[in-house]
């Protein structure tokens, strides 16, 4: 009785989650939020949300959706603080307060620049507010702050003093918080994989049928951003020592921009090898699990960052030999235990695939020590439940 009483209570709880960003199935942060948002539902909160009409709008099963006007020049901004972007929030501002208006939320959360927002809106109606940062969007050292981003980065460290909580994706929002005395708020809540491996033999069939028709066709798949592929030159350029070696092997690239594949494939056709590759651009999250799936190498060339990609989550969710280049943001999740690590430079990535592709033995080590990885980490969506659901449980007791 006490649990359905308890249960009941908190079924009342009502929260806004404000957020500018896309509902594009491809970027990180939309899996983010799908997560989070689907974590909140299964605790038993009533959401909404508000954000910002887009060609790619965010939507959720179970929850109603907001959205501020479409103001012009506005539809595809940069990360970080602008001049347009302070129009953009002064609109969701707004939109915002006249939601309190009309109904009491009981928690807003606001994802990245808008844990700005949530802050605003909070010493209004004096409620509750947590701050998800999940990116790095102010200026770096050395660079030139503009006078809009110096504005923001002031209500930024006052939104994070003053925040019920902080949920950052790494350890990094601990000593950010520290810096100001917050470091009990800090919720360390990190990626979960984003795809789906509960695949069907037709969709895996048709994957093998359009990579690897072949019988002893080994199969070297990279994933890469949809709006900027890191790395693809060295794939590129590891790909002639791989193919001497086997040259029944074939790549896929998954991602990259069009211009970028225009460029890519007019230099492999230079050197004769445009046969051995395919560019995917973007498909579907089932499409790309199946494709992950018979693969016999998936590589990582991300260098930059400190957290790791969700593609890589996802090549360890997906169970094959991952060879990835040593870097920060690969190093914070993988090791040589789960992955071959190699330097970024063409012909090490090209030993490190012929390694994985000529000795089944590693491959296999590598394969099942990438599901232990997931499981001993997690990283799973049981894990970011359970934390979202602790995270909530603390701002609402305070």
């Amino acid at each position: 009785m006490d649990g359905q009483m308890n249960r009941m209570e908190q079924i009342r709880k009502r929260v806004l989650f404000i957020t500018t960003k896309p509902g594009v199935p491809w970027k990180g942060v939309s899996h983010r939020t799908r997560y989070t948002l689907g974590a909140l539902l299964a605790a038993g909160y009533t959401v909404e949300v508000l954000g910002v009409p887009r060609d790619a709008p965010l939507s959720h099963p179970g929850i109603v959706v907001h959205y501020a006007p479409r103001i012009p020049f506005c539809g595809n901004l940069r990360e970080g603080p602008s001049f347009r972007r302070l129009i953009l929030d002064v609109c969701l501002l707004f939109k915002a307060l006249v939601l309190m208006g009309r109904v009491r939320y009981d928690v807003l959360h606001g994802l990245d620049d808008s844990g700005v927002l949530a802050y605003l809106i909070s010493r209004v109606y004096r409620v509750p507010y947590v701050v998800d940062r999940q990116t790095d969007f102010t200026a770096g050292g050395g660079e030139k702050v503009s006078l809009w981003g110096r504005l923001f980065r002031r209500f930024e460290r006052r939104a994070l003093r003053k925040a019920d909580a902080v949920i950052g994706n790494s350890d990094a929002v601990v000593p950010l918080l520290a810096a100001h005395g917050r470091r009990s708020r800090a919720c360390v809540i990190p990626d979960i994989p984003s795809l789906d491996y509960h695949l069907t033999d037709e969709e895996l069939a048709a994957a093998r049928a359009a990579f690897k028709p072949a019988e002893g066709m080994p199969l070297i798949t990279c994933v890469a951003s949809a709006y900027r592929f890191r790395g693809l030159d060295l794939v590129l350029n590891a790909m002639p020592a791989v193919l001497k070696e086997l040259p029944m092997a074939r790549f896929a690239v998954v991602g990259g921009t069009q211009t970028e594949i225009d460029r890519a494939r007019a230099a492999l056709q230079k050197a004769g090898i445009d046969g051995a590759i395919h560019f995917t651009g973007r498909i579907q999250p089932t499409k790309l699990a199946a494709l992950l799936k018979v693969s016999d190498v998936l590589v990582a060339t991300r260098g930059d960052g400190t957290t790791p990609p969700i593609k890589v989550l996802d090549y360890l969710a997906a169970e094959r030999p991952v060879v990835a280049v040593d870097s920060p943001a690969n190093r914070s999740v993988l090791t040589p235990d789960n992955a071959v690590i190699v330097p970024p430079k063409p012909a090490e990535l090209a030993a490190g695939i012929l390694h994985v592709c000529r000795h089944q033995g590693v491959a296999i080590r590598l394969a099942t020590a990438a599901a232990t990885t997931v499981r001993l980490e997690k990283r799973t969506e049981k894990a970011f439940r359970d934390a979202i659901r602790n995270c909530y449980a603390f701002i609402l007791r305070g």
